[in-house]
């Protein structure tokens, strides 16, 4: 029974994210920490999963309630995006997990360690540059976004 509880808690975008967290907050490369989860049984798909959508749902959660708005789909991979086949962000569980555990963080009282995230996020690059650039940015895409 262990055994079974234990891969399936592997598989748990709960424990997956805080996992990657735990080991972006080690100042590990996404490399490394796609590694290292690999090496303790996360999947490798789950690992780059965490580390690729987790800066984005923390730069979300921030940018959101300064009114700027983000795309509701993305492309899942480059031959999804020469197919032109999007998903919703909202039915990605890493994603979405990412979302709720930046919320707790900040709710926490530990900004400095979301705002860590935010900024390497490409959202935040974005943001910043419209910013510098004399601009005030209200949707980081050119797609549909929701606020």
């Amino acid at each position: 029974m262990n055994i079974v509880r234990k891969f399936f808690s592997l598989r748990s975008p709960r424990k997956i994210c805080v996992r990657a967290y735990e080991l972006f907050l080690e100042e590990l490369t996404v490399d490394q920490i796609v590694e290292k989860m690999c090496a303790e049984g996360f999947s490798k798909k789950n690992a780059a999963r965490a580390v690729t959508f987790m800066p984005s749902a923390f730069a979300r959660v921030h940018y959101e309630k300064k009114g700027i708005g983000f795309p509701l789909r993305f492309y899942p991979g480059r031959k999804a995006h020469e197919k032109g086949i999007m998903r919703l962000y909202s039915k990605e569980p890493i994603f979405c997990e990412s979302m709720r555990l930046a919320e707790q963080l900040k709710r926490d009282g530990d900004w400095s360690q979301v705002w860590r995230f935010i900024e390497i996020s490409a959202e935040h690059k974005g943001i910043t540059k419209a910013k510098g650039d004399g601009l005030t940015p209200t949707c980081i895409s050119t797609s549909i976004c929701e606020f």
